[in-house]
């Protein structure tokens, strides 16, 4: 009861009150005079995460995944769920992991299982340190034992849930059910570590045109479903880099971003800094893709549409754009009431110093706008704004002064000039 609970205070968070009474009904305290009594949004949001945290590896991942869906979960909400990334602890029995590890990988290894070295715990995986007998430095990636089945049963118990709190009136026009298979699919392909290293070189054949950013070569005759092994890549330390190398380091790893979206169209949607790292020499590295998203020809071409329309001061355009890749699950929607929105939205930004551009604010006004006016966006169309927005935190902390939209440019022309002869479709 206390999972299927938390899982329907997450779903049902950004409805605000009846998250709220949720909250009060699934993880109520009693305090020296009864009941406790609702706390602020942020302690909501805080007491939420700690939480998911509690029920385990599974729910950790899940959470992490719905951190960067701005589109459906309030920004506080997102803000809270975001610190997972840095809260999961190794498992208490590392030797477990390692006896999963192939005999064949453990025969390349110097010292055979005695020489992986710990250097992280992920909620579905551990990271060690190898050399193998042919002298490569490699970073291995292990699954945690037991966790396809733990992973598969919750995921089915969050599928139940949502169905379940889908048919509450508050929310029986939101596509709930829907947007939990997303995530869970985004949670569950992250388990198969094979797909991750076709992304991961992928990745590195598309960016290898931008010199400063690095992506590590997969170890493919060492690698598994259940293990990645690739190319140990020196100095990942958050935060290390001087001040002189930051602002350098931040520009590589959006343009990579840029890149990814508006020409090459294969999205890293989860750019944090424990995936995402911005090295002392001005480099960026990505060492992950568990979490990528392919997307077609006419999502490419509708959001470079939508950036160009908007360093436009274009309201209009951009809502159309909009329009043509919305969803309205409950019927009928304000389609004029819509336009006008957008309009505001974003002539309230095109006034704003381009430095002082707030990619996050101006995409949780758009989202709530949408939801305001009964519209839901296509996920082809909101898993390129999810991964900016991600990204977007490390670009306003270590370079402020970047012009988001202004860098974009070059990227945003040559996307619209190679999707041209594209026919544009509903």
């Amino acid at each position: 009861m206390v999972r299927a609970g938390t899982v329907a205070v997450l779903l049902a968070g950004w409805t605000g009150r009846l998250g709220a009474r949720l909250l009060v009904d699934a993880l109520r305290r009693t305090g020296p005079g009864g009941a406790g009594r609702v706390a602020p949004r942020e302690r909501v949001a805080a007491t939420l995460t700690v939480a998911v945290e509690g029920l385990g590896p599974a729910y950790v991942k899940l959470g992490q995944v719905l951190s960067t869906r701005s589109d459906v979960l309030p920004p506080r909400l997102c803000r809270s769920l975001s610190r997972l990334h840095d809260r999961v602890s190794p498992p208490s029995d590392i030797a477990a992991v390692v006896r999963t590890v192939p005999p064949r990988l453990t025969g390349s290894v110097v010292g055979e299982a005695s020489g992986l070295t710990l250097t992280a715990a992920g909620s579905i995986a551990c990271v060690f340190r190898a050399r193998l007998r042919d002298g490569r430095e490699v970073a291995v990636k292990v699954r945690r034992p037991g966790i396809d089945r733990t992973m598969r049963l919750d995921l089915a118990l969050v599928g139940a849930v949502a169905r379940a709190v889908g048919r509450l009136p508050a929310l029986r026009r939101v596509p709930l059910a829907e947007i939990v298979d997303q995530v869970s699919a985004a949670v569950y392909e992250q388990l198969d570590f094979v797909r991750e290293a076709r992304s991961l070189t992928r990745l590195r054949e598309n960016l290898h045109t931008l010199p400063d950013v690095r992506v590590p070569a997969v170890v493919p005759e060492l690698s598994s479903r259940t293990v990645l092994v690739t190319e140990w890549m020196d100095g990942l330390v958050r935060d290390a880099q001087p001040t002189g190398a930051r602002r350098t380091a931040v520009l590589n790893g959006l343009r990579a971003a840029y890149q990814m979206l508006f020409r090459d169209g294969f999205v890293h949607c989860d750019l944090h800094p424990g995936n995402l790292y911005l090295m002392a020499d001005g480099t960026a590295v990505i060492v992950d893709a568990g979490f990528v998203r392919c997307l077609t020809d006419f999502a490419r071409r509708t959001f470079a549409e939508f950036f160009y329309h908007l360093g436009r001061n274009d309201g209009r355009r951009c809502a159309e754009v909009l329009l043509s890749t919305a969803r309205a699950p409950g019927g009928g929607y304000d389609r004029d009431g819509f336009r006008e929105d957008v309009v505001a939205l974003v002539a309230r930004n095109s006034s704003v110093a381009a430095a002082d551009f707030d990619l996050v604010s101006f995409a949780a006004s758009l989202f709530a706008i949408q939801r305001s006016r009964g519209l839901y966006a296509d996920p082809q169309f909101v898993f390129p704004i999810l991964a900016l927005l991600v990204l977007e935190g490390s670009v306003r902390e270590l370079a402020p002064d970047i012009d988001f939209q202004a860098e974009a440019v070059p990227y945003v022309l040559r996307g619209l000039q190679e999707t041209a002869s594209l026919t544009m479709r509903p």
